[in-house]
């Protein structure tokens, strides 16, 4: 049997002045608001990628990243994945607009009404929760969650 190929990814939820700082995808994933990450390059550590990552898509440097939580996802069975989940509360840089889509800061109160991927939608509020958390999800072939766990650690 073939196994299965693993997929890492980071996503960083930058948190200022009780808001948050979201992508809202333009065209890519039915323009959902998520935060600033993305996949893993080869060699690369979380911290690596998620300091990476968020400085491409925002312009923005992070100075304290922190993890809060990693979720391991299996795509029908085809693709599977962990993605680690960090905060920030401090950066430097000038923000920039990238061009998968427009940044926004978040009123903390009001992420839980923005349409977001399936799967953060289950865990975030855990985000601004103390501890670390451990998701296990199972997507469809939408990426939507078929069956899920979530647990404090």
């Amino acid at each position: 049997m073939e196994r299965a190929r693993v997929a890492g990814s980071t996503a960083c939820y930058l948190i200022k002045d009780g808001k948050v700082l979201f992508l809202h995808f333009n065209k890519k994933w039915g323009q959902v608001y998520a935060p600033p990450g993305g996949k893993m390059q080869e060699g690369e550590s979380p911290v690596e990628c998620i300091l990476r990552e968020f400085e491409e898509e925002t312009g923005l440097i992070l100075k304290d990243p922190k993890l809060k939580g990693y979720s391991y996802w299996d795509w029908i069975h085809e693709e599977q994945g962990v993605i680690f989940f960090y905060t920030a509360t401090s950066y430097t840089g000038s923000m920039k607009e990238g061009i998968e889509g427009k940044l926004s800061w978040v009123n903390i109160v009001d992420v839980k009404n923005l349409k977001q991927f399936d799967m953060n939608e289950k865990f975030i509020d855990l985000i601004f929760e103390d501890g670390i958390f451990e998701g296990k999800f199972e997507l469809d072939e939408d990426h939507q969650v078929k069956t899920y766990q979530l647990m404090k650690i």
